[in-house]
This record gives C-alpha cells, sequence and structure tokens, in this order.
C-alpha cells in the first residue's frame, strides 16, 4: 500500500509541475514546495485537513487581494449595484451571507463580517454578478487541487456550503476512491 501511494504522490507532482509550467505560473518552485509539503502528510485525513486549510487561506488571499467583492460599509459590488439602480432587494447588506431563501444572515457570520468557520464552498461561491466580471473558481482550476482530489470530492466541495470544516473533511473522506 505505501508503494502504491508514493507512485501516486509521484504522479500528483508531476502533473502539477506540468500544470503550472504549461500556465506559465509564476514562482513555480515556491507553489512546488508547497504541493511537496501537502504530500508529506502521509496520513490521508491530515493531508486533506492540511489541504483544505491551504486552499481557504489561498482563496481568502485572492478575495482580498484583488478587492473582488468592494465591501464598502457591509455592502458588496453586486448589492451596490442593485441599490444604486433603485433594483429592489429585502437587504443590501452582507452580500451572498444574506440567505433570501431564509430571510436572514448565515449563521456562522460574526458582526464584524467575518466568518466564523472555515467553509471552503462558500470561499469558492461568486455570484452571477461576478461571473459575469470573470470571476469564477473552480478546484479543478487552483493548481493546490487540481489533482488532489476526484470528480465527486470537488463536487461535494463546491456544492457544499455554510458547513464547518469537519462536516466537508467527513464528506471527502467518503467519496474517496481507495488507493
Amino acid at each position: 500500500m505505501k508503494k502504491i501511494r508514493d507512485i501516486k504522490d509521484k504522479i500528483i507532482y508531476n502533473k502539477t509541475e506540468n500544470y503550472l509550467k504549461k500556465k506559465n505560473e509564476k514562482d513555480i518552485n515556491k507553489k512546488l514546495k508547497l504541493i511537496e509539503k501537502v504530500l508529506k502528510k502521509k496520513d490521508i485525513k491530515e493531508r486533506y485537513s492540511y489541504l483544505y486549510d491551504l486552499l481557504c487561506n489561498y482563496l481568502d488571499n485572492e478575495f482580498k487581494e484583488q478587492n473582488i467583492c468592494n465591501f464598502n460599509c457591509g455592502i458588496c459590488k453586486k448589492r451596490q449595484y442593485l441599490k444604486d439602480n433603485n433594483i429592489k432587494k429585502d437587504t443590501y447588506i452582507n452580500g451572498c451571507c444574506y440567505s433570501y431563501l431564509d430571510k436572514k444572515n448565515c449563521n456562522h457570520l460574526n458582526k464584524d463580517g467575518t466568518c466564523n468557520v472555515k467553509c471552503l464552498g462558500c470561499k469558492l461561491f461568486t455570484c452571477n454578478y461576478l461571473k459575469k466580471q470573470g470571476y469564477k473558481y473552480k478546484l479543478k482550476n487552483i493548481y493546490l487541487s487540481k489533482y488532489f482530489f476526484n470528480f465527486w470530492q470537488r463536487n461535494f466541495i463546491e456544492y457544499t456550503f455554510r458547513k464547518p470544516k469537519e462536516y466537508v473533511l467527513k464528506g471527502i473522506l467518503k467519496r474517496r476512491t481507495i488507493i
């Protein structure tokens, strides 16, 4: 079993390296060192947990650095657009953390606008307004996860919203192909 795991890890590393070169990414060596750190985790639960945290941090940085939602006084780009154009909605605050179905904010939303759980599905989500502006995140397009998750795992992660990390990790492990 260990030998199979080592071979599979080598394949993941090589595929990631080729992907980064094909995309002409910057800092390939730095990114490959991060992949090596993930691959050093031999316990699969520990590996997925570490990878999950890396992906959450990566997406947090992406959204902050590019100011994608452009929050101003709790109102995002989309909500500001709706407000400026007199398009009536129940609320304009808290962006995607407000549920029109439940007519309330997400239970995990803190008063300062931060989230008290790490939910990768929420972090990957972009509203239609942002998608039209070219922002769309999929796990298969992020070098950190491209070769670590199968189709079922990616699908589960991308469509599981407002759930804590432990819940998502259990789902990832359930959908893991054995090897």
